[in-house]
């Protein structure tokens, strides 16, 4: 086994406090924490895929544990003497049209489906409505649970509550699920320092159960659904944002599925990845601690044209580690993707604008040999999760 850095784990050994873990300390008042589930599904009438996600955003939850606060809300700041100005139909030198700084403190469940058509629904919970029951492992908000091998709820938005609150920053529509889950490929944190985590703590995760989209059913089988899993926590949110995913594989070698594959790369950590990559068995892994040292990866988001499917993205990575040389191209199409917002925890109507889609690509692995490169895998990569975001300031 080929293994750089990090602690690959088998058996379901990953350490029960990346499952159990809710912010502590000052990340209470400043700092954020990321579930995300990714699953493809079947649509039971036309047999048509599609990928979804659930994802859980805990932002601030100590700074307003009562009532979910939103920073994207305009909140103006008058007093006694400002009222006095605006009934003489005057203006206050001194505060008029002065905007409180809010900061967010909320938990989000944001649910949605990539593709032609995607969309994403959110829903704001205030952080002291988030449960654990320590007997069945579970976290509890609303209707959604989170435990370790099962998901269940729902969210809906409709144009109304858009019309009257669209600081909600999504999409009208419904999304139910009820899901079980088996992590296959297991890994702790990538990335690990005092401010920030990273881990996917199921870069290939089987999923089976049902989902309701708009009324639509749609059925999710453990062979097909190409799950992936991963959890975050820090200070704020990584930008620029970089991430590539996928368990869908098949040698252009031998032809053949590849089954115990994956890969997941996640940034900007200083301008750099953190990458894990595991090949029938054969784990590569370039982890914090080493990454800026004598490891290198090289990796590029950008737009093209293609004269036949029209624009597209393309997200292009190369890491190098000793003997090896991993290549990994994916494209995805521009009308399949979109923008999905997330405020980010210092405030100041901050938000990482999140340009994400599936694509499909190659990977190909070289192991140096004198001053050649010798080809030891080639596939194809179906089905990956491709991610760009960068932070924009609302209103400057």
């Amino acid at each position: 086994m080929i293994f750089f850095g990090g602690q690959i784990m088998a058996n379901s050994k990953v350490s029960k406090r990346y499952d159990q873990y809710i912010l502590k300390g000052k990340l209470r008042l400043t700092g954020f924490e990321r579930w995300r589930y990714v699953f493809t599904a079947l649509n039971k009438s036309t047999g048509q895929e599609k990928k979804f996600f659930i994802e859980m955003y805990m932002v601030n939850p100590a700074v307003s544990p009562k009532k979910a606060v939103i920073s994207q809300k305009s909140r103006l700041a008058y007093s006694e003497a400002d009222l006095q100005y605006a009934l003489a139909g005057t203006e206050s030198a001194t505060h008029a049209n002065d905007e409180l700084e809010v900061i967010p403190s909320y938990v989000l469940v944001k649910t949605g489906v990539f593709g032609l058509g995607g969309k994403h629904m959110n829903k704001f919970y205030a952080s002291s409505l988030l449960s654990y029951t320590k007997n069945t492992e579970t976290f509890k908000i609303g209707d959604c649970l989170f435990g370790l091998k099962a998901l269940s709820g729902s969210v809906s938005v409709t144009h109304q509550d858009l019309r009257i609150r669209p600081e909600l920053l999504c999409s009208a529509g419904s999304m139910s699920w009820d899901l079980k889950f088996e992590r296959e490929i297991e890994c702790e944190p990538l990335y690990s320092r005092k401010n920030y985590l990273w881990t996917p703590i199921g870069s290939k995760t089987l999923f089976s159960g049902s989902v309701s989209l708009d009324g639509e059913e749609f059925v999710v089988l453990p062979k097909s659904s190409n799950g992936y899993i991963d959890k975050s926590w820090g200070e704020k949110l990584n930008s620029p944002y970089f991430h590539l995913s996928s368990s869908k594989m098949t040698s252009i070698i031998s032809g053949k599925p590849m089954l115990n594959s994956s890969f997941s790369l996640e940034g900007e950590f200083g301008g750099k990845l953190c990458a894990f990559i595991n090949i029938e068995g054969e784990e590569y892994c370039v982890e914090n601690k080493k990454i800026f040292k004598k490891d290198m990866i090289i990796h590029d988001c950008s737009q093209i044209t293609d004269h036949i499917e029209g624009e597209k993205v393309h997200w292009s990575v190369s890491v190098h580690k000793g003997k090896f040389v991993i290549d990994i191209d994916v494209y995805c199409k521009g009308k399949e993707m979109f923008v999905r917002d997330y405020e980010m925890s210092e405030g100041k109507r901050k938000l990482l604008k999140i340009l994400g889609g599936t694509g499909s690509g190659e990977i190909r692995i070289y192991k140096k040999v004198r001053k050649n490169l010798e080809l030891l895998e080639h596939a194809n990569i179906y089905d990956s999760i491709c991610e760009f975001g960068q932070t924009e300031e609302v209103g400057k």
